[in-house]
């Protein structure tokens, strides 16, 4: 079954915020947030049930995307 594209969405978003700078923590917390709530809501779910949900999907989805992962400590 083809991912749906809200949880793609999702995915970018916790990837965004898992990778950026220090200093861009709080508006990516945000973005994230948002995301989520959209996503939920698209896919008639609570927050909390779609992120437990999608939360092994995630790295799945890092690798199809051919995204770099950071070392650990950077």
């Amino acid at each position: 079954m083809p991912r749906p594209e809200y949880v793609a969405r999702l995915h970018g978003a916790k990837y965004d915020l898992r990778f950026c700078d220090r200093s861009e923590k709080t508006e990516m917390l945000q973005h994230y947030r948002e995301a989520l709530a959209a996503a939920a809501k698209e896919a008639g779910v609570s927050a909390t049930l779609l992120e437990a949900a999608v939360a092994k999907d995630f790295w799945h989805w890092v690798k199809e995307e051919r995204l770099p992962v950071p070392p650990k400590g950077s």
